[in-house]
């Protein structure tokens, strides 16, 4: 496999041509940061990423480097995770789709984003979301209005949007939403993806803006039930 053929790999997919030496995770990052660059902001526009993380292509060849010394990382080496930016990143912007938290940067990670990390995964973008995830929709104040990949007429459902649009389009290999009454479930049924929302509390919520602190959670969201079930089990 090479970068000509990473359109719609899975994590094992990834994983395995890692392993085999065809590929690099630096390559992989470069593949879906340039059709961010392509599509999302250009093209297009389907406007599903609110902040690219700057340090990604860092950390892509720390990974390298660890992978060449001791093998991988953890269950998610190498793979370039899209998340829903409700959920803290202490190193890149988390505006909670809203406008007037465009320049906030959290203290500390969430939870879930440390789980994710120390399993070897990239956060490589925050998607968006309507403005506190209040809405079904893809249309948030600090970015405007995400299309559907699908049909740019049309709206990619809500509110986890910019996560179901940036997987769908291939701007990372999986995503994490969030889910109160149907952010995981609508768009993901609208992009062609899978979504889950699990048992509420089966994920921690530490660090995540709640909508309705009884019924908000987390979850996965990609393009085949395996690739769900690896996120979740990190997630878990």
């Amino acid at each position: 496999m090479s970068k000509t053929d990473l359109f719609e790999a899975t994590i094992g997919e990834l994983q395995d041509e890692i392993r085999a030496g065809n590929l690099n995770v630096r390559e992989i990052v470069d593949y879906y940061i340039e059709r961010i660059k392509t599509y999302d902001s250009d093209g297009p526009e389907l406007n599903s990423v609110i902040t690219l993380n700057l340090d990604a292509r860092e950390r892509a060849a720390n990974l390298d480097e660890a992978f060449a010394e001791n093998g991988p990382v953890g269950l998610l080496h190498g793979i370039p995770i899209l998340v829903k930016d409700q959920v803290s990143t202490a190193d890149i912007v988390t505006t909670y789709g809203s406008q007037a938290f465009e320049n906030f940067v959290p203290s500390e990670d969430a939870t879930i984003v440390k789980r994710l990390r120390d399993e070897g995964a990239i956060i490589l973008a925050k998607t968006n979301m309507p403005d506190w995830a209040a809405g079904f929709v893809g249309y948030s104040s600090v970015l405007g209005q995400t299309k559907n990949p699908y049909a740019l007429e049309r709206d990619p459902g809500g509110s986890s949007a910019g996560t179901a649009a940036g997987v769908a389009a291939n701007f990372g290999t999986v995503g994490v939403g969030e889910d109160t009454g149907g952010s995981i479930r609508v768009p993901a049924s609208c992009c062609n993806l899978y979504g889950l929302r699990p048992t509420t509390g089966l994920i921690s919520r530490t660090g995540l803006s709640p909508l309705v602190t009884r019924q908000d959670t987390a979850g996965p969201m990609g393009r085949t039930v395996e690739d769900l079930a690896r996120i979740f089990e990190v997630l878990t």
